[in-house]
């Protein structure tokens, strides 16, 4: 699994090659070995990514002192990165045995078990670790955005016995890691992935989470030159004709609808609703990409007819400023709540889930998306909302 290291295995090197290196250099060159000048050299072969040396070094070291549980989890590590997992299993048991809450030790053991499918493994190893609440923000941050990564697999349409809810517990997680540690690479590449792809379809949404994650990648990694080479410019492509495609989109008359917005604007102002509603509509019939247009259109039918047919109109009118806004975390909220007035529960829950995506704390867009999935039906997915809702609001007490 990537991007879910919990330590930095840099840092570690560096600091048990100096300090084993230090403490070779007291004790003198004429005693008997204890392996630390094999580790000090297995050390820096591994920092220089000369992996097999430094599994050859990092062994020989462990042939000498068998209990050094830095050496077992360095070697554990190394394996990982050959490829080499089983052994790396092998080697953790080892280290387990003998520092058991050890905070590397149970995130490579969380890597193992994701790399042999061991799903369950790897969620209570990452399980441990996220509800540790002695960690630091950052790592429990990491272990909630493997947890999420795991879901992705688990939650794969395609996958034997998938359920559906498993993807909003993957999201949930990823926001939960976000609300830990807003720079959680992680969290934000795999949440862009979530909303990219089916069930979700939130482009807007994902482009903002893979611009994050541009931001907080270092240049040469592979995995961020594809989202900024690839990635990005084709959720850009994929929004731009998505709103050209929009039926009237290519005769659109700016000049026109402004004139009417401005009449429509007089109208409101003195009272005159439904000529306010029909300048509205000019509007919107000269621009069908006028937000204000739609959002107009909104709030004149729902002023002036009050009957079933008129909240309708202002529900589908209000839907078309969400496409045209997909920021407006308060418009998408008041279009759940017209769709629950309808009783039209499923399109209040996209409605609701895309205010969630937009502003992930936002109390009243959680609240009113766990109430849109009871009355669906799917129990499962509201309590996995109700569950990150009550996490996000006990870390704010």
């Amino acid at each position: 699994m990537t991007n879910s290291s919990l330590s930095s295995a840099a840092d570690r090197v560096r600091i048990l090659a100096v300090s084993f290196a230090a403490a070779a250099i007291l004790a003198g060159c004429g005693g008997p070995s204890d392996g630390q000048g094999e580790f000090a050299s297995a050390a820096e072969a591994y920092a220089a990514r000369n992996l097999e040396k430094a599994a050859e070094l990092y062994s020989k070291s462990l042939a000498i002192a068998p209990d050094n549980v830095d050496a077992l989890v360095m070697l554990s590590r190394v394996k990982i990165d050959l490829g080499e997992i089983s052994a790396a299993a092998e080697t953790l048991a080892k280290a387990a045995a003998l520092a058991p809450e050890d905070i590397d030790i149970i995130e490579l053991n969380a890597q193992c078990a994701w790399h042999l499918k061991d799903y369950e493994k790897a969620r209570g190893e990452y399980l441990r670790l996220a509800k540790d609440g002695r960690l630091e923000n950052t790592k429990r941050a990491q272990a909630y955005a493997g947890l999420g990564v795991i879901d992705i697999a688990l939650g794969d349409p395609d996958a034997i016995g998938a359920k559906t809810w498993i993807r909003d517990r993957a999201r949930t997680e990823f926001l939960i890691a976000l609300a830990l540690d807003p720079k959680c690479a992680s969290a934000r590449y795999h949440l862009g992935l979530i909303y990219r792809d089916a069930p979700y379809g939130y482009l807007d949404a994902a482009l903002e989470q893979f611009q994050f994650f541009v931001r907080l990648s270092a240049e040469a990694d592979p995995r961020m030159q594809n989202v900024q080479r690839v990635i990005i410019p084709e959720l850009k492509d994929q929004i731009a004709t998505a709103l050209a495609e929009r039926p009237g989109a290519q005769n659109r008359d700016s000049n026109a609808a402004a004139a009417a917005l401005k009449r429509a604007e007089e109208a409101w102002k003195n009272g005159t609703y439904k000529t306010a509603r029909l300048r509205y509509e000019d509007a919107w019939k000269a621009d069908p990409l006028s937000y204000p247009a739609a959002l107009g259109l909104s709030k004149a039918w729902e002023k002036i007819d009050t009957s079933a047919a008129g909240k309708q109109k202002s529900f589908e009118y209000c839907c078309e400023a969400c496409k045209l806004r997909p920021s407006a975390v308060k418009l998408f909220i008041s279009a759940g709540d017209k769709a629950m007035a309808l009783k039209r529960y499923a399109s209040a829950v996209e409605l609701y889930s895309r205010a969630v995506a937009a502003s992930p704390k936002d109390i009243t867009a959680i609240d009113g998306l766990i109430r849109a999935l009871g009355r669906t039906g799917n129990r499962d997915s509201a309590a996995i909302y109700q569950q990150y809702r009550d996490q996000v609001y006990q870390r704010k007490k």
